[in-house]
């Protein structure tokens, strides 16, 4: 590939630069559901984890819903730039088989935000063993992290993926 090309497809990335990130659905109208949307849309705000507070007291939330939720905080403070608050929702998201997978990405891109590019490439493959159903996510964030080590052939094949 020409050098030109690697910098037209890396100019085209530089707008998408965030983490891709596997928000988990939550059905229903309440709180949880409030705060998968706020996931789902990228939000960072305190009136979105407000949401997924209370969704987490709430007695009658399902189980499903409960750990599904504790991702979404996890997600909503990787977009805050907070990933270390992020990881202590993100590690209780490892605690049940639904929710395994996407918290091993989210995990991913707690380390990637910590610039702990190993770790990330670590979390982002054990994603996809457990079975991530958004592996374009996987692909996209290895790319991120190839070109942050400046290994823009690694990076661009994991783009193409």
């Amino acid at each position: 590939m020409s050098l030109s090309r690697y910098f037209l497809i890396l100019i085209s990335l530089s707008f998408f630069q965030s983490s891709a990130f596997a928000y988990i659905t939550v059905l229903g109208k309440g709180d949880a559901s409030l705060c998968y949307q706020a996931a789902k849309f990228g939000y960072s705000n305190r009136s979105s984890l407000q949401h997924c507070f209370s969704a987490i007291d709430d007695v009658t939330i399902t189980k499903r819903n409960l750990f599904a939720t504790y991702v979404n905080v996890g997600i909503i403070y990787n977009n805050s730039k907070k990933p270390d608050e992020a990881i202590k929702f993100l590690n209780k998201g490892l605690e049940n088989d639904l929710t395994k997978s996407e918290s091993l990405l989210s995990l991913g891109n707690s380390s990637y935000l910590k610039r702990n590019y190993k770790k990330a490439l670590e979390y982002y493959d054990k994603s996809a063993e457990e079975g991530l159903k958004e592996i374009s996510a996987v692909y996209f964030n290895k790319g991120l992290v190839y070109e942050r080590l400046n290994n823009i052939d690694l990076a661009v094949e994991y783009y193409k993926k």
